[in-house]
């Protein structure tokens, strides 16, 4: 099923305005059941395949990127944790085995990349348990909205096709969606005041605007300081 776009706009705004009412109403009940953080992270881009008419094309090669941002730490008790955060994004990666052509029917560049910027908003839940006698860990899932306000695919200059902008539009017509949404699931481990994370984010949304399906996938390893 595919969301309009409208409708995960709406929710993005609404899920960011819930986040920040409750951050606030926790910090003020109780200062010691809240902490923040700042967060970076390097992403490995996981591009699933195009799914459409019962075959599956590799369209995508995979790439890299980073995520960086702020997250609330609220401790519910008894191990649980619920963590917002809101994190700005910047990913690439590059298409598999595919030739653009000059006007003169020539080659002229092979297997372009693209990149995304934008801004992502995950709320995870999390619980976190003794494995040693000092030795914590925490296990944690939840949804992730992400928007991308930015990206291109990028060409050479000597690509020069007349309708290339238009055919190569990340976002255009036929290109993908900027809304997605995914499900993370990961684990963390402290060392002193900072969280080392491994996580994965299951691609939820198909992001192709025609009748092919495409979903992204990630996995991130990141690094929470909290203050």
């Amino acid at each position: 099923m595919v969301i309009d776009s409208s409708i995960m706009k709406r929710i993005l705004i609404a899920l960011v305005a819930a986040v920040c009412s409750l951050t606030v109403a926790m910090g003020q009940e109780s200062e010691k059941t809240v902490i923040w953080g700042v967060r970076a992270g390097i992403d490995v881009n996981i591009p699933g395949k195009w799914h459409g008419n019962g075959a599956s094309v590799d369209m995508f090669k995979n790439g890299c990127g980073f995520t960086a941002g702020a997250v609330c730490n609220v401790w519910l008790g008894r191990g649980f944790y619920l963590e917002p955060g809101l994190s700005l994004f910047y990913d690439t990666y590059s298409f598999d085995d595919l030739i653009l052509a000059d006007n003169a029917g020539e080659p002229a560049q092979s297997d372009p990349s693209l990149y995304k910027v934008g801004l992502r908003l995950p709320v995870m839940v999390g619980y976190s348990f003794n494995i040693a006698q000092r030795l914590l860990m925490s296990v944690y899932t939840g949804p992730e909205l992400s928007y991308a306000f930015g990206g291109k695919v990028r060409l050479d200059e000597n690509v020069d096709t007349n309708d290339i902008d238009t055919a190569f539009d990340l976002f255009g017509p036929g290109g993908q969606r900027r809304l997605d949404c995914a499900w993370k699931i990961g684990v963390a481990a402290p060392i002193g005041p900072i969280s080392m994370s491994l996580d994965c984010a299951l691609g939820l949304t198909n992001l192709n605007r025609s009748e092919m399906s495409f979903r992204e996938y990630r996995v991130t390893v990141g690094a929470t300081y909290y203050f």
